[in-house]
């Protein structure tokens, strides 16, 4: 380990810890790969990944001045950091995977014409359930249908289910 700790000045023979000019510069060049991800390609899965490699990229300078200064907030905030990157993703090809279902494809270009495309009238919502045919007779309070409150039911010749020679209809026994 001598060598090594000679031929790279400023590391600890452990080889554990790396100069803060080091980490920064790691993170410099990971943000440089990001950034030149997502300003030159038309894929939006890679510019998903590359702005994952930015927060990384972030994150890397984030624990290395919280390694520096000996403090564990630095590295509290890159695990809430990861945490929403995390989440991030998720939502993020969920929205890919319903963008290639409508498009059959994942350029940039397809994802900026969805807000130019009329789909037309929205069409008129119905319960699930409903009965169609429910509403085509009136009600009392009492749930009798279609017949006023003094007859009952009895002697009206336009109801077809009801006939005087056959049994009482349900819901109008027991009440002459």
């Amino acid at each position: 380990m001598p060598a090594v700790a000679s031929a790279l000045p400023g590391v600890l023979a452990a080889g554990l810890d790396m100069p803060l000019e080091w980490v920064v510069g790691l993170g410099l060049a990971l943000f440089a790969v990001g950034l030149l991800g997502v300003t030159c390609r038309r894929n939006i899965l890679i510019m998903l990944l590359s702005i994952e490699i930015m927060l990384n990229a972030a994150n890397v300078v984030l624990v290395g001045f919280s390694r520096v200064h000996s403090e564990l907030s630095g590295q509290v905030f890159v695990f809430f950091s990861m945490t929403v990157a995390a989440a991030e993703v998720a939502v993020g090809l969920a929205i890919v995977i319903a963008l290639f279902r409508l498009r059959q494809s994942t350029d940039v270009d397809d994802a900026n014409e969805l807000r130019d495309v009329d789909y037309g009238p929205v069409p008129a919502l119905m319960l699930e359930g409903q009965d169609q045919h429910h509403d085509d007779h009136d009600h009392d309070e009492h749930g009798h249908g279609g017949h006023g409150h003094g007859d009952h039911g009895h002697g009206d010749d336009s109801d077809p289910s009801h006939d005087p020679g056959t049994a009482a209809p349900v819901g109008a026994a027991g009440e002459a």
